[in-house]
């Protein structure tokens, strides 16, 4: 169990907000076409994601889709990544927060945690969970770690980093996010009869929006805020680039702190859904068209997941004594070998008899094409 890994691709979903007053009001066109469930066609071009929401979709049909499985997945010990992407002003915090105390407009954020615990209450009663905040490298000042035990908990904890996260108003938004916001909870979880212990961890990341200062008209030290929010944000397509490139050499995690967070998301042991938002206005196209091919270049990456599984003391037992006996048919495998080549170094036409003669006589051949003068070959 914790040596299974398998390959799987980040996991990206288009969603197009409604059109907003100012765009109303400038009698914007609406350019986007949806041709399915997984397409929509902008300027001429299909852009294909695991699935694409027109602006009709509900909070709802959002996490039902997309968020509900993450959940499932964190409790089976996998871990789990949900962030959302896109210009500023696209509908990024709707999706991840909505408004957290209302049941139809909540986003993806409050409804996991209620998730969390309708799941957990109704899993095997000898299992005991550990739900906390959590708070590790990379050091982020002001970061805070709390352990939970309600759905309850877990929102006055959101609401505390929701009114810690500055906003400003632009001319893109009246309530435009001048920060990150990363979400963590660690789940770990261990059976008391068994002894066997699993653990998740679930990002839950709401990313502020790039923008163009001629559209936001940002001055003073909400201009400062946009260019580090640029800068942050081409950190983290550098690392896409990189990694859809399938880049051996060097990916840049380390050049933003944000980044680095996020290594297990990107390329690393997480099962990760992106959210691209974007506005569906004809102002907006550029913008709207340059995330699209982001999502592209992001739906190419591939995770490796595993389960992160504590063996117990018996299984770590029975691991050993499986090495053992795997290490002790290699000796006698390694004898065979040796005794073979010294028959063949003494000019014997046969070696001694092997259980598995193919098997011996393939890794002889390596041995004595590997020995120093030697040019015998095996029959």
């Amino acid at each position: 169990m914790a040596d299974a890994r398998a390959e799987c691709s980040i996991r990206v979903l288009c969603r197009f907000r409604p059109f907003n007053d100012a765009e109303v009001r400038r009698g914007d066109l609406f350019f986007p076409t949806f041709q399915g469930d997984d397409t929509v066609v902008v300027g001429g071009k299909s852009y294909i994601f695991d699935r694409v929401f027109p602006t009709n979709t509900t909070q709802e049909q959002v996490y039902n889709t997309c968020a509900k499985q993450t959940v499932k997945d964190v409790l089976s010990g996998y871990n789990g990544t949900i962030f959302a992407y896109g210009q500023t002003s696209s509908g990024k915090t709707y999706t991840m927060e909505g408004k957290l105390h209302d049941e139809q407009q909540k986003g993806i954020i409050p409804r996991i945690a209620s998730d969390i615990f309708n799941y957990i209450f109704t899993m095997d009663e000898n299992l005991e969970f550990q739900i906390k905040d959590m708070n590790r490298v990379p050091y982020v000042k002001g970061c805070t770690e709390r352990f939970v035990s309600s759905p309850e908990e877990i929102m006055d904890v959101i609401d505390e980093g929701k009114a810690n996260r500055h906003v400003a108003v632009t001319n893109m938004n009246e309530h435009s996010s001048r920060s990150h916001s990363i979400f963590l909870i660690d789940i770990r979880q261990e059976h008391l009869e068994t002894e066997q212990k699993l653990s998740g961890k679930l990002y839950l990341v709401d990313l502020a929006g790039s923008e163009k200062v001629s559209k936001t008209g940002a001055e003073g030290a909400v201009l400062d805020e946009a260019k580090n929010i640029n800068k942050s944000l081409s950190s983290l397509g550098n690392v896409i680039s990189a990694l859809a490139e399938g880049s051996k050499v060097h990916v840049p995690y380390r050049d933003s702190k944000m980044t680095r967070i996020l290594q297990d998301s990107l390329g690393g042991n997480c099962r990760t859904t992106m959210f691209i938002c974007c506005s569906p206005s004809s102002f907006n196209d550029a913008e709207t068209k340059s995330t699209l091919m982001f999502g592209q270049r992001a739906k190419t990456i591939r995770n490796t997941v595993s389960v992160n599984v504590e063996l117990t003391a018996e299984q770590w037992k029975r691991k050993y004594e499986k090495e053992k006996d795997k290490s002790k048919n290699q000796k006698e495998t390694i004898k065979m070998l040796e005794a073979e080549l010294n028959c063949r170094r003494n000019g014997e036409t046969r070696g001694p008899v092997s259980k598995d003669r193919g098997a011996v006589k393939l890794t002889a051949h390596w041995l004595l094409t590997r020995a120093s003068g030697c040019a015998t070959k095996l029959e």
